[in-house]
């Protein structure tokens, strides 16, 4: 019994010693007198050394966000990896980083805070702007951001259902495929140079009735000089009269310096003016969206009708989607394409995904290009 109390004694104090210093010696010398086994020491190193190394390598992720986030400055991003195969194309097999975003953000003041985002695989800056947010109704943001016209054009890379942009939103809200890229020769994603107004209004426990957007525009496109004297207009009101149930209506009114062929004739300022009806479902595991466009862009008259659903199979884990989209790049002659799209996104680990996408496009005769089949698969990391 005395001999029990020892061992018990001294195995608590060496506990207390280890769990201190992490000294083995204590350990060598019972052995040595044969009050413990070496079976039973290393039994104790193995059971208390986890602990003491699970301790200090947990602290290390939380010390590196400590010490590169702060109140005044926040580092994030992410990255998009895809894979692209055309029937059509001259390379039909192609593997190459999308686009890096590296993104920093935070507050000055109370209220006053700013934004910055540029890509690292095409240098440039995405956006650029300062906020002052005294309150949800109010918001005003001064410099490079988003333009309020439709609902997708607001969504992130990272929040939409398919690998790209709808072709009708692409085409007509200053993407890869507007007439804007003439002007400066880039995909200026929705964005331009300006002055922005936006907030929420009448919260309904839970849900915000009305939404707006309003705001003076360059018109130049990211990152580019003024093209004329003049300035582009942009508005947006969305309503929601039930939780998840959105629908609005958007437009703009601008100009755009350009030319679809120099040989022909120089370029010059042309009108580039839009239209748009939205609606919007959001519910547990189902998600639907539609939007119709119309654009005139120096006379000639363009519109856009897509619609797009998502089932979430096992909610923020696995989601299919689809989607139907019409666009009409020239009315009088009726230049149309439909595309067809089908896909699947797989969450790994928040906010970070796997994409496929396969679309059919079917072109009319009057568009000039051959049906394709496109196949996308996409990589997406969040940080």
């Amino acid at each position: 019994m005395k001999k029990l109390f020892i061992i018990s004694f001294l195995l608590l104090a060496f506990t207390t010693i280890y769990a201190q210093d992490a000294d083995t010696t204590l350990l060598r010398k019972l052995v040595e007198k044969q009050v413990l086994t070496q079976q039973e020491a290393d039994e104790i190193i193995l059971k208390n050394q986890p602990k003491e190394v699970k301790s200090e390598t947990g602290l290390i992720p939380q010390k590196i966000r400590e010490a590169f986030n702060t109140p005044y400055l926040n580092f994030g991003g992410y990255a998009l990896l895809m894979y692209k195969y055309s029937d059509v194309s001259h390379i039909k097999h192609d593997l190459n980083p999308r686009l890096v975003f590296i993104s920093m953000n935070g507050k000055l003041y109370n209220n006053i805070g700013y934004t910055v985002l540029a890509d690292f695989v095409n240098p440039l800056v995405h956006e650029l702007y300062g906020i002052w947010s005294p309150s949800n109704a109010f918001n005003l943001k001064v410099g490079q951001m988003k333009v309020p016209f439709t609902i997708e054009n607001q969504f992130s890379l990272t929040q939409l259902e398919t690998v790209y942009n709808t072709r009708s939103i692409s085409s007509l809200a200053s993407m890869a495929d507007d007439v804007m890229k003439l002007q400066n020769g880039r995909n200026n994603g929705g964005r331009d140079i300006g002055i922005n107004a936006s907030g929420s209004l009448i919260n309904m426990k839970g849900y915000d009735l009305l939404e707006y957007g309003i705001g003076v525009f360059q018109g130049s496109g990211i990152s580019s000089p003024e093209k004329d004297n003049k300035k582009d207009f942009s508005a947006q009101v969305i309503l929601q009269p039930i939780k998840g149930f959105r629908f609005g209506g958007s437009v703009y009114f601008g100009s755009a310096t350009y030319t679809l062929d120099e040989k022909i004739a120089p370029a010059a300022t042309h009108t580039r003016d839009r239209w748009a009806l939205s609606t919007e479902y959001r519910g547990n595991r189902f998600y639907g969206r539609a939007e119709w466009l119309h654009g005139n862009d120096g006379g000639i008259k363009k519109e856009g009708l897509y619609g797009t659903v998502l089932y979430n199979v096992v909610p923020n884990k696995v989601n299919v989607t689809c989607k139907v989209d019409y666009y009409n790049k020239n009315k009088d002659t009726n230049a149309e394409v439909i595309d067809y799209t089908v896909g699947a996104n797989y969450y790994f680990f928040p906010q970070c995904r796997v994409q496929l996408n396969y679309t059919y496009s079917d072109y009319s005769c009057q568009w000039g290009a051959r049906n394709s089949n496109v196949v996308y698969s996409q990589l997406q990391f969040l940080f």
